[in-house]
């Protein structure tokens, strides 16, 4: 083979991994716009895993749809469909086994848990934020402190939602953002 085979080629392929990189990057750019964010009250959890890094497991109120359909598994991909309410809170419309045609609710796809007489529960998939090492733990006790039943305050998570896809961009506690309230 030639060298100018040889350099077309290496062109090639640098071209080709720039834009795969730049396709993923739009791809969750492209979900974070005011108009599909959506405010997910949390609820207090103690995580501790040393292979994941660095961050604050997230546990939602939102975790429960009534239903009287039986046939749910452990497991099994389920749809959230969600609205917001009147102060940009999410809000459960339905759960749906598959993609619901023409729904004017955004998605996003969760994993069902366990299955009560009267209905499902099922986890979000947006349930660990990341932070700088350094104030993770601090955030960690903050979030566990702030959502405690005795002194609970404002606490909720902002998640950007647009088919199917999701970003949870902020922790917010009583207005502060979790990265804001806790000191390097």
């Amino acid at each position: 083979m030639k060298k100018t085979h040889i350099y077309i080629l290496f062109g090639l392929m640098v071209i080709a991994q720039i834009f795969a990189s730049a396709q993923i990057v739009y791809k969750y750019e492209s979900i974070i716009s005011p108009e599909n964010v959506y405010k997910f009250k949390t609820a207090p959890i103690d995580p501790n895993n040393p292979f994941m890094g660095k961050y604050v497991d997230l546990n939602f109120e939102m975790n429960f749809f009534v239903t009287e359909d039986t046939d749910w598994h452990y497991g099994q991909t389920a749809y959230a469909y969600i609205s917001k309410d009147e102060n940009g809170y999410a809000v459960l419309e339905t759960l749906s086994k598959e993609i619901l045609p023409n729904s004017e609710f955004d998605y996003v796809a969760v994993e069902t848990s366990r299955h009560y007489h009267e209905g499902v529960r099922f986890q979000f998939p947006f349930n660990t934020y990341y932070m700088k090492e350094t104030k993770a733990y601090d955030a960690e006790l903050l979030y566990r402190r702030n959502n405690r039943t005795e002194n609970q305050q404002d606490v909720y998570a902002i998640v950007h939602i647009k088919n199917g896809n999701h970003v949870l961009t902020d922790v917010i506690i009583d207005g502060v953002s979790l990265k804001d309230a806790v000191e390097d």
